[in-house]
């Protein structure tokens, strides 16, 4: 039998962050206490929205808590022309949801978690870091009480198209990821270059992805407008799920050992590596791409039996043009990107 892993899921659904929470969602390996949502790729309403969406759609029961919408930092950046206004790409989410946010603070549901599994939790950070300063700063002790840290963001070494790049989840707030620096906790770093150079989909896999069930047909729904921009060829990053899969799959990665700083002040998020082998975080360097990739698709087959009616690809207008026009087809005008 596998190892069961306890964790909470910090994350802003967004795309990316969303085929990672489809696979742990449907992955028993991970055992999710808790899903905190910070204000990162899109407004924090729409994200809490989006989380709870997915659990409606894929009847999960899981507490989900709306973050802290001021960060630490004073970047107000969002990422909706990549990721879209509603989060989700090219899916429509429905404006309302079954699911609702726990009524409680955000560092106290964290906290509660903690204290309840101490040394057990293993914090997922996908997104910016804000909801976990508040959390050290309300509660100073929760760092002994963390096993440890896995977190999708920085770039010590760039991006294969820009080796200059601060990646959206340190630079949105900087501030708070000094705090997550200087905690000391033991911290998996996977750069923004992992899932953009090493572990991303092809179109060819996006069409394969689509055509094996639905979830594949969901995912490849958020994908259409989601291309990451800058590159050659068509790709698909895969910057939150490279990072998670670390947990449970580490012999695919390639890691060294490292001190980290972060530029709070002038180049807002830039991350400087001093690597050594007593540093408190391991940063990924490498990932065997087919090992990976072949791994995810393995891992989507095994959703074959969760079944998704199309209706919900249709928004209330579109059906309410269905059924007068049953003809007609609504058509969209794809936005121009620029990098993240």
């Amino acid at each position: 039998m596998k190892k069961v892993y306890k964790v909470i899921i910090d994350t802003d659904p967004g795309v990316d962050d969303t085929t990672a929470l489809v696979y742990a969602l449907h992955d028993p390996q991970f055992d999710i206490k808790l899903l905190s949502i910070p204000n990162g790729n899109i407004s924090i309403d729409n994200a809490t929205r989006n989380m709870c969406h997915l659990l409606d759609l894929f009847n999960k029961d899981i507490p989900v808590v709306k973050g802290y919408e001021k960060r630490l930092g004073k970047n107000t950046e969002h990422a909706e022309f990549l990721h879209g206004v509603e989060g989700l790409g090219s899916y429509i989410p429905p404006k309302e949801t079954k699911h609702k946010p726990i009524k409680k603070d955000c560092a106290d549901a964290m906290y509660e978690v903690l204290k309840a599994n101490p040394k057990e939790i293993t914090l997922i950070i996908l997104g910016p870091h804000t909801n976990f300063a508040y959390l050290l700063k309300k509660h100073p002790d929760s760092k002994d009480l963390v096993k440890n840290i896995i977190m999708m963001g920085g770039a010590p070494k760039g991006i294969k198209t820009n080796p200059n790049h601060n990646s959206f989840n340190i630079r949105t707030d900087a501030v708070a990821f000094k705090y997550t620096v200087d905690s000391n906790l033991p911290i998996l770093l996977c750069p923004s270059s992992i899932g953009r150079d090493a572990g991303y989909f092809s179109e060819e896999q996006v069409n394969q992805i689509k055509n094996t069930n639905d979830i594949g047909k969901f995912l490849a729904k958020t994908f259409e407008t989601y291309w990451e921009p800058g590159y050659a060829d068509k790709i698909i990053a895969t910057n939150d799920i490279s990072a998670m899969y670390y947990l449970t799959y580490p012999k695919l990665y390639k890691t060294k050992k490292a001190f980290v700083e972060v530029d709070t002040e002038n180049s807002i998020g830039k991350t400087i590596a001093t690597y050594n082998k007593k540093g408190n975080f391991t940063i990924v360097e490498g990932l065997k791409r087919k090992k990976f990739i072949k791994m995810l698709f393995k891992k989507l087959e095994l959703m074959n039996d969760v079944k998704l009616d199309d209706s919900i690809y249709k928004t209330k207008t579109e059906t309410t043009k269905t059924k007068s026009t049953p003809k007609s087809t609504p058509k969209s005008t794809p936005k121009k990107k620029k990098q993240a």
